[in-house]
């Protein structure tokens, strides 16, 4: 009697041991299409990653991934969203794929590219994973946009630091003594004052010399081509300090900036020059009374968008005594 109860006892567990591997056949097994998705792109367009079901899905039901890594918001988002560090993605009832979408951030993947692997870590009734096949999907981002613009373009003047040659202009720059006073003395030199590096002005006479009727200097320092290609909204903003306000007359101040769209490096004569008025009333603003280099804070460049720009420091003295403003500028910078 006993043996019969243990025969009968063996029969029920391999009964229920069959039910469950009928259960298990049941369930639709989930899985990315692919391990490995190579996605080539110039635009950083959304890219949709899918999920694929061994058979129809028997209910309405989830399966949730997870993104591994710090990228999630920085370079990257997905519909539906990352929350708590888990994608849940629906399944309906029925269905035999599901999906996400990656979302790439101009802001934060730029022109590189781009690797990020992704895994399914659970599913909601009806469904279930693989072990490991399956699972896990590597996902590369092989970036092709083309930097249309050279910003941010920024100019600390190194080559007046600690390091550098002090031999103006700066690289690709150009410095043209339009004018010179005839004591030499009425161009840009290198500027370390105040806790910034950078140019300045400082017309003067040997020994306090007073100067003999008109003895004009205009310099202009002129920035190397900038593309505005691709920018929207772009600005410039650089330091500035002036003293001893002397205008050369009613109609001309002692400083300017000016932009050109035609300066190719040598045609400074023939190129087109406009006064870019925001730069020259955040100049103005600076108090001459007493050393003050001030950021000019960031002046809209939107009406040259699109455009390859040259930006030129303009400097002007009546004189190398009485007559002559002393200017300074450091850290110009368009972005």
């Amino acid at each position: 009697m006993q043996g019969f109860k243990f025969i009968i006892g063996i029969m029920l567990i391999g009964m229920l041991g069959l039910s469950s591997c009928t259960d298990d056949d049941d369930l639709a097994i989930v899985s990315f299409t692919q391990s490995e998705l190579e996605v080539v792109t110039d635009t950083l367009t959304t890219s949709r990653i899918e999920i694929e079901l061994s058979s129809p899905a028997p209910q309405n039901s989830n399966v949730i991934v997870i993104a591994p890594g710090n990228s999630y918001a920085n370079a990257y988002t997905t519909v539906p969203g990352l929350d708590r560090g888990e994608i849940l993605i629906t399944v309906e009832a029925g269905s035999m794929t599901a999906h996400f979408d990656f979302v790439p951030l101009e802001s934060g993947i730029g022109f590189d590219d781009f690797q990020q692997n992704f895994e399914i870590i659970a599913t909601g009734p009806g469904l279930a994973t693989n072990t490991f096949e399956g699972r896990f999907l590597n996902f590369n981002l092989i970036n092709e946009r083309v930097q249309e613009d050279d910003l941010p373009f920024v100019e600390n003047f190194n080559v007046c630091g600690p390091n550098g040659s002090f031999e103006l202009p700066p690289e690709d720059w150009t410095l043209i003594d339009v004018a010179q006073n005839s004591f030499g003395t009425g161009g840009y030199f290198c500027y370390t004052g105040q806790g910034v590096t950078g140019v300045g002005t400082n017309p003067f006479t040997p020994d306090g010399e007073q100067t003999q009727g008109d003895d004009y200097s205009e310099a202009w320092l002129i920035s190397p081509s900038i593309s505005l290609g691709g920018a929207e909204s772009p600005s410039l903003s650089f330091d500035f300090d002036r003293r001893f306000d002397a205008p050369i007359d009613d109609n001309t101040l002692a400083y300017g900036l000016q932009i050109s769209t035609d300066f190719d490096g040598s045609n400074f004569e023939t190129a087109n020059w406009e006064v870019f008025q925001p730069a020259v009333e955040a100049m103005t603003a600076n108090d001459p009374g007493f050393d003050n280099i001030e950021n000019t804070g960031p002046l809209d460049l939107s009406a040259y968008e699109g455009e390859d720009i040259s930006i030129a420091f303009i400097f002007r003295a009546a004189d190398a005594y009485f007559q002559a403003t002393s200017i300074r500028i450091a850290n110009v910078r368009v972005e």
